[in-house]
């Protein structure tokens, strides 16, 4: 009888920990690329489809590599800005005009537009 308690008991515990360990909410992922070079910078209006609207987005001269499961490619050839976010803009273009690189962060918890992330913030560097 004890055999065989211990034995239900230990298949209640493995039970419970399979299913804690699948059935967890998915924790936010960060991911900070440095020294990105920009190739172009293109602002979208008031576009067809509200995805795409009222953005800029930020090609790379090179793809970035992001970790699967981002909602973005793993190869990202560019990222999104919300136009209300000027400051950010403001960053890139100065990037853009003076031929700086950028310091990039990728933040999973903001839109996902299209197939392109939202940048969180932008550090202008060099």
């Amino acid at each position: 009888m004890t055999i065989s308690f211990s034995v239900l008991k230990a298949k209640s515990l493995l039970v419970s920990a399979v299913l804690i360990s699948c059935c967890l909410p998915a924790q936010a992922a960060e991911i900070h690329v440095e020294n990105v070079t920009i190739s172009k910078i293109r602002g979208i209006g008031d576009f067809s489809t509200p995805v795409f609207a009222n953005a800029i987005e930020i090609w790379f001269a090179a793809p970035v590599n992001l970790p699967a499961g981002m909602g973005c490619p793993a190869l990202a050839y560019r990222v999104a800005v919300d136009a209300k976010h000027k400051h950010l803009i403001a960053a890139v273009y100065l990037a853009f005009s003076m031929g700086k690189k950028i310091n990039i962060n990728f933040d999973d918890r903001l839109p996902i537009r299209g197939d392109m992330c939202e940048a969180s913030y932008v550090d202008v560097v060099n």
